[in-house]
């Protein structure tokens, strides 16, 4: 499957990775499993764009990121930077961690479908 400049910015039901990165781990994970269909390649693409793994713990997730950002912000303006700074280091570094949950809960789906796929 062509990836074009439209996958790149369009994101997936989890939010933080783009449909072209799905495309290219779809590629990769049917080439390893001998998936030479294309269609059933589309059928994957599809299945990831649209995955949302459930979701749980919600307010103490809100509440450990808004304290790691309140904090990051008096961290900075205690060692004399502006607090904008460490709010701006403490959200990114969040954002990290929320990406890389991201992959590896749509690599465990897809994943999961490709066994079943198997079965």
């Amino acid at each position: 499957m062509p990836i074009t400049w439209r996958d790149r910015i369009t994101p997936t039901a989890v939010g933080l990775v783009s449909r072209a990165w799905v495309i290219a781990e779809v590629e990769r994970a049917a080439d390893r499993a001998g998936i030479t269909d294309a269609a059933t390649r589309a059928r994957l693409v599809d299945a990831l764009v649209g995955y949302e793994p459930p979701r749980a713990h919600g307010i103490r997730n809100n509440a450990i990121v808004w304290i790691g950002l309140i904090g990051g912000a008096m961290l900075a303006g205690a060692i004399g930077l502006p607090a904008w700074t460490g709010f701006v280091a403490a959200l990114i570094g969040f954002l990290l961690i929320a990406r890389e949950l991201a992959v590896r809960a749509l690599r465990w789906r897809l994943g999961q479908l490709l066994a079943e796929r198997r079965a």
